[in-house]
């Protein structure tokens, strides 16, 4: 079952390995970046679900392994960065590996290099998620159910392996990812599937045990996984919300599809293209691929469709980035050879370079949310805002962080540990539960029914990201700092604050302002 590598292939992955490693070291973020980065860095401290630290379902696994750098680190998030940069680098590493089992070495290394240019593969190597760890379990549960679709059925245990250390990375990879594994296991020996499926429980309980019992227990555990459906993705669905819902997905896995193949689209689209009008019958090798393809990406791809997708979190699509790009290669080097025929030279080299040029330049130039100019723009925001906030005395005054996904109070709670923080959400489930208020101080996470704050606090301050200035113009007892053309720092007193949210209860002294 080993596999044996020639020293040239080693030489390669090991070139892949570090250039990729190469590419992300200089633009790193030097802030946490999302909302759900602050919540793994705090989990590095103390895991609790409960608390959101981090938020369910948990991401057990990811955490353990980010203790273990920033052991060695010592800064939070320069640990989660290191992590996503080091697996960053096996992914191109395990695509380069799947592309040429499926095909060959020189389709590998073009699909190596749409990886390591991949602008939301790039962007996720520089930034404290999640998200390229995915990428990178993906690939490799990928890599070994194509050995299994291919009758090498000694490789069943190291796949079901593979897929329940993924799940305890993020825990719906699991999930996305079985139908693979069962539609590649679909014709092994009936007593192989029942033990590698009696395995891969025993994996996923290695972890989900411990998770659970870190987190207080079983009822603490699904209290906390109940909260968090309640009020994202339960009521969101296309069932639910219709069309309004299914054009905001649609739209959002066509962009986020487009980040993560990057030029390798218009490879996609000159080939099918090119195949349609020529009416090419499809070889039985490539149906075998495109079958595969299918039941790798079209579970998460319905699923992100018709439930639920963050628009602000192209991460998601980095479950279905590895197929994707197998694609690209195949597509690119089919586009090599129609050109070929018509310019009767070969262009291969100089294509293939204009388009990893043009990836290059999405994820450098552009103003996208997966560009480095994004990095940039936050790493600066974040500073700006924490130097401002920094103003205010914290024995007088208190920060309300909206429910913002990249300058809310998350990001004031870390960054200002000193503060007393309060989570402004008071939304209403669609059955009438009230959301539970986060609260922080000393980057510990309490919760609260209401804001009950101590009488020598006399001020309130809070930040407000673009249209949200409008809400307190009104307000003439109100003062308003501009910190960026988009992030204004508001404050004032307690009684007026507390009509900017009228729907929170805010108590001093025993009156309910």
């Amino acid at each position: 079952m080993r596999e044996r590598f020639s020293r040239d292939t080693v030489l390669t992955l090991l070139g892949l390995f570090f250039l990729t490693v190469a590419t992300r070291i200089p633009f790193t973020s030097k802030f946490l970046y999302h909302i759900d980065s602050v919540n793994y860095a705090l989990a590095l401290e103390r895991y609790d679900i409960t608390v959101h630290q981090p938020h369910p379902p948990g991401y057990f696994l990811y955490v353990m392994l980010g203790r273990l750098f920033y052991l060695f680190i010592g800064d939070a998030n320069a640990a989660l960065v290191t992590m996503s940069i080091v697996f960053s680098g096996l992914t191109v590493v395990v695509i380069y590996l799947l592309t040429e089992d499926m095909y060959d070495s020189k389709t590998g290394g073009i699909a190596a290099c749409f990886a390591i240019t991949s602008p939301n593969l790039w962007f996720h190597g520089e930034v404290a998620l999640s998200y390229g760890i995915e990428a990178f379990f993906s690939a490799l549960v990928g890599w070994f159910c194509w050995k299994l679709y291919t009758g090498r059925y000694q490789y069943i245990w190291i796949s079901v392996l593979a897929l329940g250390i993924a799940g305890g990375i993020r825990q719906n990879t699991v999930v996305f990812l079985f139908p693979l594994w069962l539609f590649a296991v679909r014709k092994a020996p009936l007593r192989k599937i029942i033990a590698s499926i009696g395995l891969l429980g025993v994996v996923c309980f290695s972890w989900f045990a411990p998770m659970v019992n870190m987190t207080g227990g079983w009822n603490a555990y699904t209290g906390a996984f109940r909260e968090l459906m309640e009020f994202t993705t339960r009521h969101n669905s296309v069932f639910d919300r219709g069309w309004v819902a299914f054009k905001l997905y649609s739209q959002t896995l066509y962009d986020f599809t487009i980040y993560s193949a990057g030029s390798g689209i218009l490879a996609i689209g000159f080939a099918a293209y090119v195949r349609l009008r020529k009416k090419t019958p499809q070889a039985t090798s490539g149906s075998n691929v495109c079958l595969f393809i299918a039941a790798w990406s079209l579970p998460s791809f319905i699923f992100y469709l018709l439930i639920f997708i963050h628009p602000a979190n192209p991460g998601y699509a980095l479950i279905f980035t590895p197929p994707l790009l197998v694609i690209s290669a195949s597509a690119t080097v089919y586009m090599c050879k129609e050109l070929h025929r018509l310019v009767d030279h070969d262009i291969t080299a100089a294509l293939i370079l204009v388009l990893l040029l043009i990836n290059t330049g999405v994820f450098m130039y552009s103003s996208y949310m997966i560009s480095w100019k994004t990095i940039k723009n936050h790493d600066r925001d974040i500073e700006l805002m924490v130097e401002d906030m920094r103003s205010f005395d914290p024995n007088t005054t208190v920060f309300i962080g909206n429910n913002y996904v990249f300058y809310g109070f998350r990001q004031i709670m870390y960054y200002l540990p000193q503060y007393r923080t309060y989570q402004a959400n008071a939304s209403k489930s669609p059955s009438g539960k009230r959301r539970i208020i986060f609260c922080g101080f000393n980057r510990d996470t309490y919760l609260s029914e209401k804001i009950q704050l101590p009488t020598n606090i006399h001020n309130i301050a809070t930040v407000l990201v673009g249209d949200d200035r409008k809400q307190v113009d009104s307000y003439k007892s109100i003062v308003i700092r501009q910190v960026l053309p988009h992030i204004a720092v508001a404050s004032g007193p307690v009684g007026v604050m507390g009509k900017i949210y009228p729907n929170m209860t805010i108590i001093q002294d025993g009156c309910v302002d």
